[in-house]
């Protein structure tokens, strides 16, 4: 299989990955997590599948969180991509670990983030904001 296929490939698991994601399926992306992911992100720094997924369901269970693939690159083992995330409060937090947000306020920022991957699960994911986009008033 050429390296092109193996991209498109991999680009096309990863769509479904994010698409699971966007629509709080937490059985299906859960099931891309290995038991022993390690995950470090703005907001969290997580070891486990079970820790990762509560993390997401209590984020989720505030707020809106969606993302979106700017650019992505796959190869054996592991993915880089730059995303785009929107989160919308659904309530006040004020105590959100990457600031506080009220009720109604919509949040974006690109980031980096690589995926290690063994056997079809993600291992260890790594995130880093690149910029912050203009926040929207409640």
């Amino acid at each position: 299989m050429s390296e092109t296929a193996i991209s498109r490939d991999m680009r096309a698991w990863f769509e479904r990955y994010i698409n699971a994601f966007n629509n709080s399926d937490f059985d299906g992306f859960g099931a891309y997590y290995a038991e022993d992911v390690v995950f470090h992100g703005q907001a969290a720094q997580l070891a486990g599948r079970e820790p990762v997924l509560a993390f997401y369901r209590g984020v989720k269970a505030r707020l809106t969180e969606t993302v979106e693939i700017l650019s992505f690159v796959g190869a054996p083992g592991r993915i880089a991509a730059e995303i785009r995330t929107t989160l919308v409060a659904r309530e006040s937090w004020p105590d959100f670990p990457t600031g506080p947000l009220e009720a109604g306020e919509m949040r974006q920022s690109i980031n980096f983030v690589l995926y290690d991957i063994i056997e079809g699960r993600f291992t260890r994911i790594r995130s880093a904001r690149f910029t912050s986009l203009p926040r929207a008033a409640p």
